[in-house]
């Protein structure tokens, strides 16, 4: 007797080709389905049993909650929405120093089932002892990064919009096409509602970190993504779909008390600037909120918004009483409860942050947006992006998220350690306190540009034909030419500057008509000394004002184009959904591209 044994890798006796992937197939700006065709199912085997398990305990978990709400209707919640609100804004890392500046994912439950992943294939799904089967992991992962690699962002609205619309998309993720007036197969394409509830599970337990992570550290092992000495970090924002609040704030600390910049912050805010268009807001009539954390707001403040789109604020005028007062003001989430009780003043929900994580970010003067701020780190030779996290408060400073990333970085991979020495940022991280810290704890040096802040100009005991030092050290001469660092004299804790050359490679000392009582010598140029400690935020071992300092520098450019790969090239910087966990899957599935596109092409 023989016995026939299924083999999930059994190729098909027959196989349909529609003359559409024909044609996809010779397209090279279709890259959507090369990768597809070609993707390898084996490498997310351990997240599928992930999602397989957290799905049996979602269905678990509902079932008992409603039996447990029909037998034992809970309490009313004791607190109100002035309180909440207050407890949430007084809980939010700008003004509470112990909260984590980064976003971390809450623990899950460990399922009470295991799925040996080995046993998962496209189209192979763990047997069910009632119910429907579910759909296909496999081909919802697919449609994710699809709709992703096509340039859209990979939310469940978008991906059921492009498995309707494009039959050959549906076919190469592993869907059938629905037939008309026929029963629904369990491979056909699933309903918008089955796509959010996949992106809900990946979302809540870190499935979509989990394969992001593991596509990383993957191509770090195989050499696709080589190791440089040097890390590249900045931050980025995405626009918020949310509606802000304004609150007055008792006399307490400013916002990032004590960081380099405190204009990074959003408290005593007058208005907030949006690229989009919309109806704006005022300030002023914002309620005030008393020093009890524990609920005393008088009233909630109205959210000056009909649409969760981004707006563009007004900017309110300046009374006496406003300038006397000076009073503190911080952009907050509205503050509400999901669920749709009908009294829900006295339901026994929690009152939550409408769009946690979401502040005022700050790009400069009267450039502000209402959004959520990522952190990012990668490496400049190859701009491969190693990782991205959110903010716990997008209107924290930007120094702040660098030396809590570079351990989240090292702890993810821990290869990483001891090979990298330098990190490059922005003029955010000039701050002597910062580069000390990550070189005590880390062993790696910060390189980042003069950050003048609100120095001025130093004009007192200027050498001779000196005008002044610019905030950044630079001196200019009595004519307007700044000068340029040549060196630094150890000996005597001297930095050496001299005159600029003009197009001809001569220095601009020889025609300039100042020259008398300036310049005394018959060729060359003005040289100057300034003392080391006149310019004390210059390093005297690695000027930032030297040639070589700028050409180390000149690589953190990569770091944008990774920025603008991420938020349009391979989604939109619009965000579509609220909650910092939202994000942080929003960002693990553009990392999980990034990479997936790297090993293709490797």
């Amino acid at each position: 007797m023989v016995a026939v044994v299924y083999s999930p890798g059994q190729l098909p006796l027959i196989e349909f080709v529609e003359s559409d992937d024909l044609f996809l197939q010779d397209e090279p700006d279709a890259l959507w389905f090369d990768v597809l065709r070609k993707f390898d199912y084996r490498q997310f085997q351990s997240t599928a049993a992930g999602y397989y398990e957290q799905l049996w305990q979602f269905n678990q978990q509902q079932t008992q909650q409603r039996n447990e709400r029909r037998e034992n209707p809970p309490a009313a919640n004791p607190e109100t929405q002035p309180q909440a609100t207050a407890r949430l804004l007084f809980g939010r890392p700008t003004l509470d120093e112990n909260a984590p500046l980064l976003y971390q994912l809450a623990p899950c439950q460990t399922p009470s089932i295991s799925i040996r992943p080995e046993t998962l294939h496209p189209g192979v799904t763990p047997p069910r002892f009632a119910g429907r089967p579910p759909k296909c992991f496999f081909a919802m992962f697919k449609a994710f990064l699809g709709v992703t690699f096509a340039g859209q962002p990979a939310e469940p609205q978008f991906v059921h919009q492009k498995l309707r619309e494009n039959p050959a998309f549906a076919r190469t993720c592993g869907f059938s096409i629905p037939r008309v007036d026929k029963p629904e197969r369990q491979s056909d394409i699933p309903s918008l509602r089955k796509l959010q509830q996949f992106d809900q599970i990946m979302t809540q337990n870190g499935l979509w970190a989990e394969a992001a992570l593991d596509r990383v550290a993957d191509n770090l092992r195989a050499g696709t993504v080589r190791v440089e000495s040097t890390l590249v970090h900045d931050t980025t924002h995405y626009l918020a779909y949310s509606s802000m609040q304004v609150i007055d704030l008792p006399d307490l600390p400013a916002c990032g008390e004590g960081v380099p910049e405190p204009a990074a912050g959003d408290l005593a805010e007058k208005s907030v600037e949006r690229l989009a268009g919309g109806q704006g807001y005022h300030a002023a009539d914002a309620p005030e909120l008393t020093p009890s954390a524990a609920g005393s707001l008088s009233a909630t403040a109205e959210a000056r918004s009909d649409s969760p789109a981004a707006k563009t604020p007004e900017k309110p005028e300046k009374t006496t009483a406003d300038k006397k007062s000076k009073k503190k003001r911080k952009s907050h989430p509205r503050t509400t409860k999901a669920c749709r009780c009908g009294d829900r003043d006295h339901c026994d929900h929690e009152w939550t942050n409408a769009d946690d994580g979401a502040g005022t970010v700050v790009k400069s003067r009267g450039k502000m947006y209402w959004g959520h701020k990522a952190s990012t780190l990668g490496f400049p030779g190859q701009e491969v992006l190693l990782d991205a996290v959110a903010m716990s408060d997008a209107a924290s400073h930007d120094s702040k998220s660098l030396l809590p990333h570079l351990n989240r970085l090292f702890q993810r991979h821990p290869d990483l350690k001891g090979l990298v020495t330098r990190v490059l940022d922005d003029g955010a991280a000039d701050d002597l306190k910062l580069k000390a810290a990550i070189q005590k704890d880390l062993e790696i040096e910060v390189l980042a540009p003069i950050n003048p802040r609100r120095r001025s100009p130093i004009r007192d005991g200027m050498p001779r034909g000196i005008d002044h030092l610019t905030p950044r050290g630079v001196p200019v001469c009595r004519a307007g030419y700044p000068f340029e660092l040549v060196g630094v004299r150890h000996d005597t804790e001297h930095f050496l500057f001299a005159a600029p050359k003009d197009e001809h490679g001569q220095s601009v000392c020889q025609g300039c008509g100042l020259r008398v009582g300036c310049y005394r010598g018959q060729a060359g140029g003005r040289q100057v000394t300034i003392r080391q400690s006149r310019l004390p935020w210059l390093d005297p071992e690695f000027p930032q004002l030297s040639k070589r300092f700028l050409k180390a520098m000149a690589r953190r450019t990569s770091i944008e184009r990774l920025h603008k790969l991420m938020k349009f090239d391979l989604g939109d910087d619009r965000l579509t959904k609220r909650g910092n966990a939202a994000f942080q899957a929003r960002l693990d599935k553009t990392l999980l591209a990034m990479h997936v596109l790297l090993a293709h092409d490797d």
